[in-house]
């Protein structure tokens, strides 16, 4: 390909491109509702950090459940609800932290609420030697007991592993309201603190650990030896930023007027009663000189008439997929089921869940989860949609685009809005692989040629062309992102020996997998919703869908028959893609959601080809088809409804649609 000819097209995708604009603003996240449901509730959510992928939620009458990567069903882990209060709102299990050696030694710890006497304590588990997804139910020793006064609230509830090895847990202040008793100020207690132990002590040892030489009152008199940072009202979700400084994020729930979240240090005191937020609250009018405390670094009103309540503590993002800005926090309201983010010292309002939020949660890869005390888990996917396929405008709408083998020409028109381009990249024989491989959410102009196994695309971020070769004549290109990081991988899966090769865009690794049959049709797409694509193949002779998971695990699915033209897409907005299969000789089409249930809808002819794709832009794939002779394209818009585009195309041409799958 010629410079002349680079720059003629430059040119020309520039013009077409004029009305997009490539800044991604923070406006908001994608949930995927009901990611797990059915739960009774719960209150936290973590992972074990063993490599398993495995998640555990806390339910806060006793039970832990379990949920192993691929599935939704989550299974008990550990049960102890015989000894957790039973009958109050704030009191129960509230919190589960994982040893940093589980792999090896097994080793976990709860935070809870005594059922005799409201008492808080920290315990010591183990995993079962038979079973690696159930509990021992008979605790291996009790760490830490917390006399707790009368009043059921205020019990804190997180226990996490700092980057130093030792256990952090935050107390609240005993309850009631304004600090009764005046806890959080007195050094000589234990409650409305963070504290921090060393629990890697052998069992039988009293106390059941031992104490940080830097705690600021280890040996002091006066001063209990674990405190790490005093001045807390109610502490109940709390993070280490597991990237960057590490720092300690801390939403302290706040008294009638502001709620506050803090980065905590060690021996600092953050203010109550004295404080709350900047405010003085009257109760120490005397000792209401701010210097002498350390200010939130941000907080936000909760007082009447707001309906906001209670903050609820995130985390800092570090996840690989794209689903918020990485070094963000993420936290919300327990009330209002609003989501926030702090991001550049600003705080941004993501959403509204409508859930209770009770905590968020943090999976091995770094990827958020919000959990709502009615029973749900759902997942955080992104602050912007997924890309729609063959959107070369970046409107979030696929495009009527088609490749003109003949004469190596893309004809693009920009769905509903109109605007259409013609632009000449490629030769005849060539096949369309139009992605986005720069990870900008427009899509690229692409072709892989067989003729020497060569991928030539175009990027729109910075009309960077390149010309990679990667796989052989005989392949069949299946690019997409497999690795998560939002650009498209050079992938290719051979017929002939069911090998899938990738080269993943994120670090340029090769990975190759053996995957399929010869006949196979693969249908790579994101069938778990995390985000990244999965290896997939349907098989025409027995209508099976085989999937294989990144996050492991495999899925085999019978849908379709022989004669059938698979048209994956995520039909139902839930995030992941559904099995869903066109029928050329009847012109119907067949769609097994994930979300569940079954459709069967009569749209097309025999001889059209299926162009499923998010035509009008509100994160569903629509059914559609585009009918050679005539050039026209029939849409069922999920939002719009019925739309018939006038002709766009001739007989011979490959609409792109049917080959960048959404």
């Amino acid at each position: 390909m010629g410079k002349r000819h680079f720059y003629a097209v430059v040119v020309a995708m520039v013009a077409f491109f004029a009305a997009g604009s490539h800044a991604q603003a923070v406006t908001g996240i994608r949930l995927q509702s009901n990611y797990i449901s059915g739960l009774s509730l719960p209150v936290f959510l973590t992972n074990a950090g063993d490599g398993s992928g495995r998640i555990f939620i806390v339910q806060q009458r006793g039970i832990i459940k379990v949920v192993q990567p691929g599935s939704t069903t989550p299974t008990n882990f550990l049960n102890i609800s015989s000894i957790v209060s039973q009958s109050d709102t704030e009191r129960g299990l509230l919190g589960l932290a994982f040893h940093p050696n589980y792999a090896t030694n097994g080793r976990f710890f709860v935070y809870y609420t005594r059922a005799s006497d409201g008492a808080i304590e920290i315990a010591e588990y183990a995993v079962s030697t038979g079973d690696a997804n159930q509990a021992n139910p008979i605790a291996v020793r009790t760490i830490i007991t917390i006399p707790h006064p009368t009043f059921s609230n205020h019990n804190g509830g997180t226990i996490v592993f700092g980057p130093d090895g030792f256990l952090y847990a935050g107390t609240g202040d005993g309850g009631s309201g304004n600090d009764p008793n005046n806890n959080a100020q007195n050094i000589n207690s234990l409650l409305g603190k963070m504290i921090r132990i060393d629990i890697n002590t052998p069992v039988g040892q009293s106390p059941a650990y031992n104490i940080p030489s830097t705690n600021p009152y280890a040996g002091a008199t006066p001063g209990a030896d674990e405190i790490y940072a005093v001045g807390m009202r109610n502490p109940y979700r709390f993070s280490f930023d597991r990237g960057g400084t590490r720092t300690l994020w801390v939403g302290d729930v706040g008294q009638d007027a502001i709620e506050e979240v803090d980065n905590i240090a060690l021996g600092g005191n953050y203010g109550w009663r004295v404080f709350e937020g900047t405010r003085c609250t009257n109760n120490d009018p005397g000792l209401c000189n701010a210097a002498n405390y350390v200010p939130p670094i941000f907080q936000y009103s909760s007082a009447a008439p707001d309906p906001r309540c209670a903050v609820t503590g995130g985390y800092v993002y570090r996840g690989t997929r794209n689903a918020l800005p990485v070094g963000s926090y993420i936290y919300g309201d327990y009330c209002t089921g609003e989501i926030f983010l702090w991001y550049n010292d600003q705080q941004l309002t993501l959403a509204s869940s409508g859930r209770n939020i009770s905590s968020f949660g943090e999976d091995e890869s770094g990827e958020l989860y919000v959990v709502g005390l009615g029973g749900t888990v759902d997942k955080v996917l992104g602050n912007i949609q997924r890309r729609a396929s063959s959107d070369f405008d970046g409107n979030s709408a696929t495009d009527l685009a088609l490749f003109r083998p003949s004469n190596g020409t893309w004809y693009i028109r920009g769905g509903l809005s109109g605007a259409t381009s013609s632009l000449q990249f490629g030769q005849n024989g060539d096949i369309p692989v139009a992605e986005d491989f720069d990870g900008d959410k427009f899509t690229d102009l692409a072709v892989f040629r067989p003729s020497n196994a060569t991928w030539y695309y175009l990027t729109t971020k910075n009309s960077t062309f390149k010309a990679i070769p990667f796989g052989s004549s005989s392949d069949t290109p299946v690019a997409a992102d497999y690795d998560g990081d939002g650009k498209a991988d050079l992938a290719t899966f051979n017929p002939t020996s069911g090998i899938w090769s990738i080269r993943r865009s994120s670090n340029g690794s090769l990975f190759s997998y053996p995957w399929g049959v010869n006949g196979d049709v693969p249908v790579p797409g994101d069938y778990d919703g995390d985000q990244k694509d999965d290896i997939a193949v349907w098989r025409p002779t027995n209508g099976n869908w085989y999937v294989t998971f990144n996050g492991g695990g495999i899925s085999i699915q019978t849908y379709g028959v022989t004669g059938d033209v698979p048209a994956p897409g995520d039909f139902d907005g839930d995030g992941r893609n559904d099995r869903v299969v066109f029928r050329p000789s009847t012109g119907q089409w067949f769609l097994r959601l994930s979300g569940g249930g079954f459709q069967v809808t009569s749209w097309g002819a025999n001889g059209d080809i299926p162009v499923a794709g998010d035509y009008d832009g509100d994160g569903r794939t629509d059914i559609a088809v585009w009918r050679p002779s005539n050039g026209v394209w029939y849409v069922v818009g999920s939002t719009l409804g019925l739309m018939q585009f006038s002709p766009w195309g001739v007989p011979g041409d490959l609409p792109v649609p049917k080959y960048d799958y959404p």
